[in-house]
């Protein structure tokens, strides 16, 4: 047995991690014994907890320590070292039934003849330390190592605890009918995981071929691949961070690798979405600006608005504001004048007194007066009659001699009648009646020659109307035939169909043309004329709407004067819908239409000159022809020069190439360059585009042809021919009608000819009739005048006489004037009356006077007062009412302001509300002028198909999601390429460090043998997972350095190139413990000899951990160190009983001792 351990030790301490706390709960105490026995499928996990990296809070002095490899243990006073093997205990587990030992602190040689349990003991410290059998190499399932013809097993693994602490003691129990284990720690139960982590925080590493090499796994070791043999290296020996740090290169390295592809793919992909949106870009800022002009527009609009309601807004405080300042004039001239008005209260009450003394007095008089003009009626009266008598005395002599006259001339007619009657008589009674009789034939024969002359008018009118009818038929017709013969007329027919803004300017243009200073050219859908109609689309395809239906001033004062007729209500009879819509402020359609019947023109002014009407070429027509095309657009226009040059200007239709060829047929490349943007072929247009951003890369647009609209209308032959057609059918109906009805005149006129004769004998006899009537009548009337006269003589001469009727009117004018004398009587007495009445009346009447020039002065004074304050009274009224009507127009205005705007979108109503909150806000006449300005570029915009916005949008917001993500990416290959050369820096030193170390041990151990050996880094760039460690070894001297694997080398070659490499780690190995399984198999004396002498230098060192060399046999004269312990296997089923002293053996322990003491061994 080897010598007693040195007690004077040094101590050293190992380092510690976080957990080494491996006392138990209280409820871990209390799980159950289930619990306890788990399966044994945890192998796996706590492979991964025995894996897991050393705590990050691992000492950075220790790790910083340069090519200082060897660890500081924590060494007991008893020389084990913290997670060392103290006591090992078996029972029924392999070949033990029972078995109890402790090995030592520093080398332990286990010897014993093959078959006795070396390697039991091996796979007892791996199982009893909770790592999987996998580790052996020979069974994997724990149930196996129970030994036969036992059910259960049990392992108690007693290691060396850290300063201040008992050392923990492991208990495993585990059968071989499942996997289940039962565990206890110190005694007291608890759960692999438990087990595992104690294991863990001493540094334990049998899963490590590097510090734990089982027999059935020293032949792997020389089979491991360049990359396993640096990963189990670094976690035997060496930096303590190299495992993370290789396990970090390796993870960031491939990530690295990744970042690389993803951001060149995703670099590609992010181009190719720039491509398309710098493509797009310039007909969405079209599309953009158009949309910014229409949200401009619709703000102004609602603006517009509001600037009105400020202006009412403005006007209603000024109406407040004066009616305030009315109304208190008012107020203070009231009260300045409340004494006059109680001035005039009691003058007039005084004046109301005299006054009313003064009627009654006059009322008096008045009556009297009355009285005496009644009776000055009645005397004037008697004396009309009186003055009657008189005037018939003075006219008696006249009417005797008129009524002799009358006597004379009674007797004359009297004598002439009797004379007619005495003169003989005719009867003309029987003439008169043949005479009507022939008057009623004549009238009967016109009647019918009227009647067939009505007939015969009729038909001849009725033919006449369809004649008429004809004719004007063909003149519409002739009409129609030369407005298709005229291509110009069609053209502005066109136009006004399409607009009625340029129907309107057209008709005002006739009327008002003259007025203006030079000529206003028609739209070129109007003016432009393409006489080759195959370029006639191509034409129109580089045009828009609005360019075509612009009106082109060659004055600027024109064009001003024009551009205000804008926003003007069109004339009626050019309005759409008239009369169709509500143009309430609830009703949008009615304001859609409203705006619709304004006056809405395209205008464009345009310089004439030669430079504006043939601009300069982008290059000369032979280089287009050498290309394949035609010329330029232009060329095949025919308008005035006003609009070339506009068709110039505004259309660039000098600088754009057509041709009648396919597009294959020429060559288009060229064009961009020479400044040539546009072009079309037979059956297709192009426009290119080149990008603001990026590469400024030219992009294509290609449209397919489409039929010309505006420049391909010419004459309708077809229509023209039918016209023609029907214009000579009706010829030939107008030829078959003229005959009959010029034979149908013929007749009417000898009929009327006939009917005038017959009109003029009627006319005759009726004279005649008239004439016998006349004799006939002469008589008749004689008669009945001899009667009349002779009645009317007898009456004249049966009247009184002269002196009668003279007598008779002297005694009436006599008994008058005795009627006339008592009325007089009457009056002289009422007028003595009167005269004393006149008297007081005079009195009160100077009085009355008086005082109502008091009150007339003072009135005066109250009516100019008054006057002033009824006009004050009616500015105040008038100034409530404009205040009121203020007021409700601002109101109104208001509530159609909110209305309107309610539909509207947020932005247009927050930028509404932002203006309108500004300091200032324009006039409307000013929001009018810029509105109208606005309308006008947006009916000048160019038409972007809708969805351009959207594709753009859309390939916008990739584009930034990509470029997201490529930063991302980016940013990403940065850190990580930052991570990685800053790991590299850490590890790459270290690693060499560590490996150079290794290297001069190995090769110094091979050079002792006569051999060569080398240990080098295998790195390969790029890819931190295939850098690993070689062991080059060579045996011979002819041999070159040859790397170790598990072909190319003999066995006993294998072992000696793996025990020295394990030899060249032992001294910076980081565990407790190392472990070596019959490692000198295959080896010859020489080589064994010199790998043991070099083991026990090694691992006797006072700095050397606790160290297990299991072997079956031994050379003799071995060097052998007092810290060395030999555990030699006595086990077996036939050894003899030590207790027997009848044996030959005995004690087998006693026996070594007298064995040293014959000769002299100290060791």
């Amino acid at each position: 047995m080897a010598g007693e351990p040195s007690t004077s030790r040094s101590k050293r301490q190992r380092v510690r991690s976080d957990n080494e706390d491996y006392a138990t709960s209280s409820r871990k105490r209390r799980q159950t014994q289930q619990e306890n026995e788990e399966p044994e499928n945890e192998e796996d996990e706590a492979m991964r907890i025995m894996l897991n990296e050393e705590s990050d809070g691992i000492d950075e002095e220790y790790a910083d320590r340069g090519d200082d490899f060897q660890p500081k243990y924590w060494r007991g006073d008893d020389g084990y070292v913290a997670g060392s093997v103290v006591r090992i205990k078996c029972i029924n587990f392999m070949t033990y039934d029972h078995v109890e030992f402790r090995p030592g602190p520093h080398l332990n040689m286990i010897l014993g003849p093959n078959g006795t349990g070396k390697s039991s003991i091996a796979a007892a410290i791996a199982i009893g330390l909770a790592f999987p059998p996998k580790v052996m190499g020979r069974a994997n399932e724990v149930k196996s190592y129970v030994k036969q013809g036992h059910d259960e097993a049990q392992l108690e693994i007693e290691l060396k605890g850290n300063a201040g602490e008992e050392n923990p003691t492991i208990w495993r129990k585990f059968n071989r009918h499942d996997e289940r284990s039962e565990w206890k720690l110190n005694g007291e139960s608890v759960t692999r995981a438990k087990i595992s982590e104690i294991i863990k925080s001493f540094g334990v590493q049998a899963n490590n071929l590097c510090s734990f090499l089982p027999q059935d796994k020293v032949a792997e070791f020389a089979k491991m691949a360049p990359v396993t043999v640096l990963k189990e290296t670094m976690r035997a020996a060496g930096d303590p961070r190299l495992t993370k740090w290789h396990e970090k290169l390796i993870d960031k390295g491939k990530r690295l690798k990744e970042l690389e592809i993803d951001v060149d793919r995703q670099t590609v992909h992010r181009d190719r979405i720039q491509t398309q949106v710098d493509t797009l870009a310039p007909d969405v800022e079209h599309v953009q600006e158009r949309e910014k002009r229409e949200h401009e527009a619709e703000v102004l609009e609602h603006l517009l608005g509001v600037s009105e309601h400020a202006q009412l807004k403005e006007a209603s405080a000024r109406a407040v504001r004066l009616h305030k300042k009315i109304k208190l004039k008012v107020e203070r001239h009231e009260a300045g004048r409340r004494p006059l008005h109680d001035l005039e209260e009691s003058q007039d009450g005084v004046y109301q007194k005299l006054r009313g003394k003064f009627v009654q007095v006059t009322e008096k008089i008045r009556g009297d007066i009355s009285g005496v003009r009644g009776y000055v009626d009645e005397i004037e009266k008697i004396a009309k009659k009186g003055q009657a008598i008189q005037n018939n005395i003075s006219e008696l002599r006249k009417k005797i001699e008129r009524k002799e006259g009358e006597k004379n001339a009674l007797r004359k007619k009297i004598k002439l009648c009797e004379e007619i009657l005495t003169e003989p008589r005719e009867n003309h009674e029987e003439e008169i009646r043949a005479k009507k009789t022939e008057k009623h034939d004549l009238s009967q024969q016109g009647k019918d020659l009227s009647r067939d002359l009505e007939s015969l008018k009729k038909d001849y009118e009725d033919e006449s109307a369809e004649l008429q009818r004809i004719g004007r038929e063909i003149t519409n017709l002739s009409n129609r035939q030369r407005e298709l013969e005229n291509v110009e007329t069609q053209k502005e027919k066109a136009a006004r169909e399409f607009s009625p803004s340029i129907a309107y300017l057209l008709d005002w243009l006739k009327e008002h043309g003259g007025e203006l200073e030079k000529p206003v050219h028609k739209p070129p859908m109007i003016s432009v004329n393409v006489p080759n109609k195959q370029y006639a689309w191509q034409v129109e395809f580089c045009t828009n709407a609005a360019q075509r239906s612009t009106f082109i001033c060659e004055s600027k004062a024109d064009y001003d004067r024009l551009i205000a007729l804008n926003n003007k209500p069109l004339p009626e009879y050019l309005q759409r819908n008239r009369g169709r819509w509500n143009n309430g402020p609830n009703n949008r359609n009615g304001e859609r239409m409203a705006r619709e019947n304004l006056i809405r023109m395209n205008l464009a002014y345009q310089e004439v000159t030669d430079k504006t009407v043939n601009p300069p070429r982008p290059q000369p027509v032979s280089v287009l022809n050498r290309l394949g095309f035609d010329g330029y657009v232009i060329d095949y226009v025919d308008a005035p020069p006003a609009v070339i040059a506009y068709l110039c200007n505004q259309c660039r239709m000098h600088a754009t190439a057509v041709t009648q060829k396919d597009a294959s047929d020429v060559k288009v490349d060229e064009l961009p360059g020479m400044g040539i943007r546009s072009w079309g072929t037979r059956n297709d247009w192009t426009r290119v585009n080149q990008s603001a951003y990026g590469n400024r890369e030219y992009s294509e647009r290609v449209q397919a042809k489409s039929e010309a609209k505006s420049f391909n209308i010419s004459v309708n032959t077809a229509a023209v021919k039918e016209i023609v057609k029907e214009i000579g059918k009706l010829k030939l109906t107008i030829r078959d009608l003229e005959e009959p009805h010029a034979k149908m005149k013929q007749k009417i006129d000898a009929i009327e000819s006939k009917r005038r004769e017959l009109g003029q004998q009627y006319d005759e006899i009726s004279k005649e009739i008239e004439e016998l009537q006349r004799s006939s009548k002469r008589y008749q009337k004689a008669q009945l005048d001899l009667e009349t006269a002779t009645e009317k003589l007898q009456a004249l001469e049966s009247e009184p006489s002269s002196d009668e009727i003279r007598e008779k009117l002297r005694k009436e004018k006599y008994d008058n004037a005795k009627l006339r004398l008592k009325p007089l009587d009457i009056c002289m007495d009422i007028c003595d009356n009167m005269f004393d009445q006149c008297g007081d009346l005079v009195k009160i009447g100077f009085r009355q006077i008086q005082s109502e020039a008091n009150v007339k002065a003072i009135k005066a004074r109250v009516n100019n007062g008054n006057a002033r304050t009824k006009q004050l009274r009616k500015d105040m009224e008038e100034a409530e009412n404009e205040m009121k009507i203020s007021k409700a127009r601002m109101n109104a205005k208001w509530a159609a302001i909110k209305e309107r705007i309610q539909p509207a979108s947020r932005s247009v109503r927050n930028e509404v509300t932002r203006r309108a909150q500004a300091a200032s806000i324009p006039s409307p006449a000013e929001i009018q002028q810029e509105l109208n300005i606005i309308r006008n570029q947006l009916d000048m915009t160019i038409n972007i198909p809708g969805n351009v916005v959207q594709r753009w949008e859309a390939l916008t917001k990739q584009l930034e999601e990509a470029t997201v993500k490529l930063d991302a990416v980016e940013t990403e290959l940065s850190e990580v390429r930052e991570v990685v050369t800053a790991t590299r820096n850490k590890f790459e030193p270290a690693l060499q460090t560590l490996v150079d170390a290794v290297s001069a041990k190995f090769s110094a151990a091979f050079k002792r043998v006569k051999c060569t050996g080398e240990v080098q880094v295998l790195k390969v760039e790029g890819d931190f997972a295939q850098w690993g460690i070689k062991i080059l070894v060579s045996y011979r001297d002819i041999d070159r350095l040859k790397v170790l694997t598990g072909t190319h080398q003999s066995g006993g070659e294998r072992s000696l190139a793996t025990i020295t490499y394990l030899m060249s780690l032992s001294e910076m190995s980081r565990t407790p413990f190392s472990l070596v399984d019959e490692i000198n198999q295959g080896m010859d004396q020489r080589a064994e000899r010199a790998v043991h002498n070099q083991l026990v230098e090694v691992t006797c060192d006072s700095q050397a951990g606790q160290y297990f060399l299991i072997t079956p046999k031994l050379l003799t004269g071995l060097t052998y160190h007092p810290k060395m312990k030999v555990l030699t296997i006595n086990n077996g089923v036939f050894l003899p009983d030590s207790a027997d002293a009848t044996q030959r053996y005995g004690s087998l322990k006693g026996c070594l001792k007298e064995y040293q003491k014959a000769h002299g061994i100290i060791a």
